[in-house]
């Protein structure tokens, strides 16, 4: 009669059985971070507020004929490189350009594009004409509360003593217009727009 065999119990795994496993994926993880850190390191860095700057000032020598003969596709040609990297004063010179058809066929769409831009970066002259090209629809569809966001933001901010007028009187004649809830709509977008462009501390 055979004798019935007893199993053996298997052995159960133990943490020595996965260790090589387990320094693998911890070493893999490691080679990951480090090739993520090299590639991020290694990532083209734009051009410097100092070159953009030199890039714009590039632009206005060839606007105004200074030290070099005046050519309007130079000028833009160098106002776009630093437009492109949200350099304001150059976006707002392009957008000046493509407003007036100088260096460049006349494009309303374009010329609000780059007031746009330098209105982001703060420029209360490029403020005042994006608020005139909502209010009018150059460009860009008629929004007459973002208008008044932007006046509510650059109006008051103008250098130029008569532009400044202007800019006042043109506010004031809108918020005649506006209802209660599209002046509190304006007022609101523009305490958005401060908050999300205040100075870090």
């Amino acid at each position: 009669m055979a004798l019935n065999r007893i199993a053996k119990p298997k052995r159960q795994p133990t943490l020595r059985t996965f260790m090589p496993l387990i320094i693998g994926g911890v070493f893999g993880g490691i080679l990951l971070i480090a090739l993520a850190v090299y590639f991020i390191s290694k990532a083209p860095q734009g051009p410097s507020q100092q070159e953009l700057a030199a890039d714009y000032a590039n632009g206005l020598k060839y606007e105004r004929g200074d030290g070099v003969p005046a050519d309007l596709v130079q000028a833009q040609s160098w106002y776009r490189k630093a437009a492109e990297h949200n350099y304001p004063p150059a976006a707002l010179n392009l957008g000046i350009m493509y407003m007036s058809g100088r260096g460049a066929v006349r494009n309303d769409a374009e010329a609000a594009k780059w007031f746009r831009v330098a209105a982001e970066g703060g420029m209360p002259e490029a403020q005042v004409q994006l608020a005139g090209d909502y209010l009018t629809g150059t460009g860009i569809v008629l929004d007459k509360v973002e208008a008044m966001k932007w006046l509510l933001l650059g109006a008051d901010a103008m250098g130029d003593a008569l532009s400044k007028q202007v800019a006042l009187a043109t506010r004031q004649s809108l918020d005649a217009q506006l209802t209660a809830d599209e002046r509190a709509q304006a007022h609101q977008r523009a305490a958005d727009w401060r908050k999300q462009h205040r100075p870090a501390d």
